[in-house]
């Protein structure tokens, strides 16, 4: 079959797509015959071997596929071969099959595209997961930083889906854009607004209750003086490539609590796998997001799709901040 291999830690760009074996089916896995891949910033750290999870080589790169179950292995009993499917993988996602284990498999109703069906498992469940654990209610303000990524436009929606008034903070129209599409209420460019000064005067002064930030950087100061007295900020990650030193005293006078979110821990790629302990709580949470898609209460963003060979071009659309929501690769 067709993959990507890396078979050397230095950088996408060096990538190969060549013929390899297909992989092996055991107990507990499931066959799926990849039609779609997503394509994160982590895969460029992952190929570079500066991700969190470093991987052995040589390995066949990504992590989120949706296709069709072809083969299903002994003990696997909520799939079927036929069945059409999103999933989590560990890596070789960028192949033409990949065997995974069943418990980071979800169903795709019939009248979701697998193309856009691709996007929801890990950005969405990762937005979803965050939400959940600041106890997000309607009647809320949320902001979003980084909204004009995928994650960041995934959050826009699960927070709107939870009757919130969203923020979404930019880097530009486009991005801006697409962020009002996917519902939220209030745009910010900050490159040309100060976000500060910016949510202050949207909200009279008072800031918002929640900050959803997979950026970090140097503005992290700036958002935590953007959350109201008794808010909460969610960690989720450093799309800035910097991890910011957090001032414990503005915490503390503004009795705002800090939540560090890593969704790695629920699907198995935490410091010990523990899929199969978060697997019924994930299920639950997938049909919930499934659902929304199907009923239509979730406006997925058609993804920007490049072809299977046009995988360098692909990662290097998300390196270089060119892209607008999800990328994905079109396998088979």
């Amino acid at each position: 079959m067709k993959a990507i291999l890396c078979d050397q830690f230095t950088g996408f760009e060096d990538l190969k797509m060549v013929d390899v074996a297909r992989p092996d089916l055991g107990p507990g896995c499931v066959r799926i015959r990849t039609h779609y891949a997503s394509v994160s910033y982590a895969i460029s750290l992952m190929v570079a071997g500066r991700y969190q999870r470093k991987m052995e080589l040589p390995f066949i790169p990504g992590t989120e596929v949706s296709g069709e179950v072809t083969e299903c292995g002994p003990g696997v009993d909520h799939l079927n071969p036929g069945d059409r499917v999103a999933a989590i993988v560990d890596a070789g996602g960028f192949a033409e099959e990949v065997v995974i284990d069943a418990a980071t498999v979800y169903p795709v109703p019939e009248n979701v595209s697998l193309e856009r069906a691709v996007g929801i498992p890990l950005s969405f469940g990762t937005a979803a997961t965050a939400l959940k654990r600041g106890d997000v209610k309607a009647g809320q303000r949320v902001l979003i930083c980084g909204a004009g990524g995928a994650l960041g436009l995934a959050a826009v929606e699960v927070a709107k889906l939870k009757g919130t008034t969203v923020f979404a903070a930019a880097s530009s129209e486009a991005k801006l854009e697409a962020a009002r599409l996917a519902g939220a209420d209030v745009l910010i460019d900050y490159t040309s607004r100060n976000l500060l000064e910016a949510v202050r005067e949207e909200t009279g002064g008072q800031g918002v209750d929640v900050v959803f930030d997979p950026v970090g950087g140097s503005a992290f100061e700036d958002l935590i003086r953007c959350t109201a007295n008794d808010g909460c900020i969610l960690s989720v990650g450093f799309a800035s490539g910097v991890i910011p030193q957090a001032p414990v005293n503005l915490l503390l006078v503004k009795n705002i609590s800090l939540h560090g979110v890593n969704f790695s821990d629920c699907i198995g790629w935490g410091k010990t796998d523990r899929r199969h302990e978060y697997a019924p709580e994930m299920h639950v949470l997938m049909d919930w997001l499934f659902s929304a898609a199907s009923a239509g209460n979730l406006n997925l963003r058609e993804p920007e799709t490049f072809e299977f060979a046009d995988v360098k071009q692909a990662i290097a659309r998300v390196v270089g901040r060119r892209s607008v929501g999800k990328v994905v690769l079109r396998v088979c």
